[in-house]
């Protein structure tokens, strides 16, 4: 699985890894069952701390995203769709805001925004048939 981190970016470690975790895990790039790297493992090959690692995966299964099963590591939810929408919508909340404050601190229109969300939405979307950039 490969991942980029950039440390010199302005963004946290953690949030880049979290992100990317999140965008793999939505496009079906990593798939409902599938075993993710040990946090060892991970944070060997990032040449990042181990407790950055933990603390992601701690941040993915609160979100229902991943399970933790003792003694064989770290999978993919097999069901993601089956947390309530409050939930989903919880979890997205925060990096929604985000972006919108970004957006606007680059004077972007809410349009643009709105247009830029759906093409990322289009082409990530595993349920889409045609996943082109």
């Amino acid at each position: 699985m490969f991942i980029a981190l950039h440390p010199s970016s302005g963004v946290p470690l953690y949030l880049q890894l979290l992100n990317q975790l999140k965008e793999r895990i939505a496009s079906g790039q990593v798939k409902p069952g599938e075993q993710l790297p040990s946090v060892r493992e991970l944070s060997a090959d990032l040449k990042i701390n181990p407790l950055t690692v933990a603390k992601v995966y701690q941040i993915l299964e609160r979100e229902g995203l991943v399970e933790t099963r003792r003694g064989m590591g770290t999978f993919v939810a097999q069901k993601v769709d089956t947390l309530p929408v409050a939930a989903r919508r919880q979890a997205l909340d925060p990096v929604v805001r985000q972006l919108v404050a970004e957006a606007i601190h680059l004077r972007l229109s809410e349009a643009e925004v709105v247009e830029l969300i759906a093409r990322h939405f289009q082409q990530l979307n595993p349920r889409n048939s045609s996943n082109e950039p």
